[in-house]
């Protein structure tokens, strides 16, 4: 726990929202005293009806990971979170490790859009900065990727993440599209 808010703090200090996925009851009212302003749904975690439901009944946003549910699992969590806001994103993502091109599902932006009248955005584990600004064309209002110090660092999603030189010019791509789309 002291780890947990050692990490809260310096986002606080730094002006970064601190966000964590409750993969538990526990970890759920950890981060609840934490005071985390939003909350991210694993895709693992969309079928835990508990968990959905303490995290809904807060009323902050949330981010809904879809990477390991059928559409009629979604349907269910949509409604139960329904049940208590209409505060949330659901993030396309394909839970493979790193994501080929053809398995990101850049298609199911729209269809997700139209079925659940809800924003939209996309969990990328393609290693590259593509998908997202794709998304970000297609109107994803948010962007997950992970973020390595290098590439050639020890651990599984090691090929999955991108740089931070990636990340810098994977928010510029994002903002200046966002111009575009605006004006």
């Amino acid at each position: 726990a002291d780890q947990w808010m050692g990490l809260k703090m310096h986002c606080d200090d730094v002006g970064v929202d601190f966000v964590s996925s409750a993969f538990s009851i526990e970890a759920f009212k950890l981060l609840e005293k934490m005071q985390v302003k939003l909350w991210k749904i694993p895709s693992g975690e969309v079928q835990n009806q508990q968990l959905l439901k303490k995290i809904a009944e807060t009323k902050k946003p949330l981010l809904v990971s879809s990477g390991m549910s059928s559409l009629a699992e979604l349907d269910q969590a949509i409604n139960l979170i329904r049940e208590y806001h209409d505060q949330f994103v659901l993030m396309q993502c394909t839970t493979s490790y790193p994501c080929p091109p053809s398995s990101i599902g850049l298609n199911i932006l729209e269809q997700y859009k139209r079925k659940y009248c809800c924003e939209v955005g996309l969990s990328d584990h393609s290693g590259t900065i593509y998908p997202g600004l794709a998304a970000a064309t297609l109107g994803a209002k948010v962007i997950e990727v992970h973020v390595t110090f290098n590439k050639d660092m020890f651990g599984y999603d090691a090929t999955s993440s991108i740089s931070m030189e990636q990340l810098k010019i994977l928010v510029e791509g994002v903002n200046f599209i966002d111009q575009m789309l605006k004006n």
